[in-house]
């Protein structure tokens, strides 16, 4: 389809998803020459860094504050227990956060989710492998646009006068109707998209989940679980299937 003419967008989707090349409606605004110029100037960059790659727990980017909705980072103790903090409570207190969570406790229990989750879904079938979905695609931008709006309205929190906490809390409540809306999409599509193949793979992982790569993990987590809020008193798992 491409004719060397037209811009392009790059879908780059969730981890372990394959990448999704759709071809814009216009011509690119920027000449080739100068972008390949730019990226090998980029390359030798080494002040640059890709976004670094997680380690605390296979956890990470699925879990949040159960009370602002903000991440929870892993922080490792000298005693060798990772703590899970709300980044906005540490960025500028604006949060009570959500308690005392150790990542361990929290990997013990989302792992015990998922294969419950899998023992009732394994019945199901999901048809032929799934393809490119543009509803999915879709669903999926709105969704993250949205996250993104309601976490640049936390973050402007700190230090406003309340007129503008008044203005930005009112904005969050909508958003987040919106956004548990667009979760509820995604999940429907997601599901429908759940291939027999990938329903085995996940199930055989959880199976012998010791012996499984972190990688691997983050990638069975991102195929079931649409994100986990959480707090020392309850915990609820919003699922994709």
């Amino acid at each position: 389809m491409f004719t060397g003419d037209n811009s392009c967008y790059l879908y780059q989707g969730r981890e372990g998803e394959e990448q999704i090349l759709v071809i814009a409606p216009h011509q690119g605004r920027i000449p080739s020459s100068l972008w390949l110029t730019v990226q090998r100037k980029l390359s030798q960059n080494t002040s640059f860094q890709n976004g670094r790659k997680c380690h605390n727990t296979w956890l990470a980017g699925k879990i949040k504050c159960g009370r602002c909705g903000y991440a929870l980072v892993g922080l490792r103790a000298q005693n060798g227990v990772t703590y899970l903090r709300c980044k906005q409570r540490a960025d500028n207190g604006s949060c009570e956060g959500a308690g005392t969570l150790t990542a361990q406790s929290m990997e013990s229990f989302v792992y015990g989710e998922m294969v419950e989750k899998m023992r009732k879904y394994h019945t199901l079938k999901g048809g032929k492998e799934p393809g490119y979905n543009p509803k999915l695609t879709a669903a999926r931008v709105a969704l993250a646009k949205t996250e993104s709006e309601i976490e640049k309205l936390l973050d402007t929190l700190s230090g406003a006068n309340p007129l503008l906490l008044q203005y930005a809390n009112n904005r969050i409540e909508e958003l987040d109707a919106e956004r548990q809306k667009q979760l509820k999409l995604v999940a429907d599509l997601t599901a429908n998209s759940v291939s027999d193949t990938q329903i085995d793979c996940i199930t055989n992982y959880l199976n012998d989940w010791e012996s499984v790569s972190f990688d691997d993990k983050r990638k069975v987590v991102d195929i079931l679980i649409s994100h986990i809020d959480a707090t020392s008193e309850s915990v609820t798992i919003h699922w994709k299937i």
